[in-house]
């Protein structure tokens, strides 16, 4: 039981278990692999309701209201929901953001222990919600979360004073943080942390139907991640559990390691860890250390993480 006395279901299995149903009815599984739950306001550490890594918050202290800032991005004609987790709201080119995209649950609360685990390594944290998630406009599309990534992007060239951007994307959030880190053409995104990545929609559609089927045949997503990391050129981190069971190590992650073309990859495949585990399953002054570690440069130097794939 977690710290609400709930228990942390994992929002990603409840969204892709309509596959199966998918596979066999005919439906459209689009409104099942982003689904949004809309709320009137963010309560943080209030939150009542399940949270990933839950028990961070009870290490991690009562958050500093002051350094939470409420912002709202424009994402073509929709407004997405960020909140930076910073002493400051403005940067120069000298200092390094961390950009940090979420999966499929259904908001920036529930993952807010994990936005207080990143801020906690000293570095500021932009988490953003896609377009139909917590307080941001729209309804989410593969093209329209894409837009998302890019305009939050955007907002810290434009508004916070041009940092280096570390893009860290979680579970489906992958499918953006690849596209916006293939997609860069600013200079800005300076690495790429991938935790329990999807290597395609349709490898989670043929892993689900144990059939020969193509996804196409239940969904207009494609979110290629195999085929878009092949263009990042940023230093890569990827982290992956052994025991995941929503996206499978071996089908998602390993594939999409392979294929990176960058000069500097790192990995850490963590023992018992599942799908949503890794930095529990880490140890947390263990993940804060993996983490510093790879942004400043001396991943190298860490006992968890290694290069060369067997």
């Amino acid at each position: 039981m977690n710290r609400h006395g709930q228990r942390a279901v994992s929002t990603t299995t409840r969204a892709l278990f309509p596959i199966t149903l998918a596979v066999c009815g005919c439906m459209s599984l689009d409104p099942f692999l982003f689904k949004g739950e809309e709320v009137d306001a963010y309560l943080f550490d209030e939150y009542g309701g399940a949270m990933e890594c839950a028990d961070a918050l009870d290490s991690l202290g009562p958050v500093d209201m002051s350094t939470v800032h409420e912002l709202s991005i424009e994402s073509g004609a929709e407004r997405i929901a960020a909140v930076l987790v910073a002493d400051r709201t403005s940067f120069d080119s000298t200092d390094t953001v961390i950009l940090y995209i979420h999966g499929t649950g259904p908001h920036i609360d529930y993952y807010w222990p994990r936005t207080r685990l990143l801020a906690s390594t000293g570095y500021p944290v932009l988490a953003i919600d896609f377009r139909g998630y917590g307080r941001s406009t729209g309804e989410p599309t593969e093209a329209g979360i894409y837009e998302d990534g890019f305009s939050a992007l955007r907002f810290l060239r434009d508004e916070c004073g041009d940092p280096r951007v570390v893009v860290y994307a979680f579970s489906l959030g992958s499918l953006v943080g690849c596209e916006i880190a293939s997609g860069d053409e600013s200079g800005r995104v300076i690495s790429l942390i991938l935790e329990s990545p999807i290597g395609s929609v349709e490898t989670l559609v043929q892993d689900a139907a144990y059939i020969d089927l193509p996804g196409s045949y239940v969904t207009t997503y494609q979110g290629k991640n195999v085929e878009k990391i092949k263009k990042v050129i940023v230093p890569l981190l990827w982290l992956h559990g052994t025991d995941d069971e929503t996206l499978a190590l071996e089908t998602n992650g390993r594939p999409v390691y392979r294929n990176y073309r960058g000069g500097e990859g790192y990995y850490a495949i963590i023992d018992n860890a599942g799908h949503r585990t890794v930095p529990t399953a880490i140890g947390y002054d263990r993940y804060h250390a993996c983490i510093q570690d790879f942004i400043s440069g001396h991943a190298a130097q860490n006992p968890l993480l290694s290069t060369e794939l067997e």
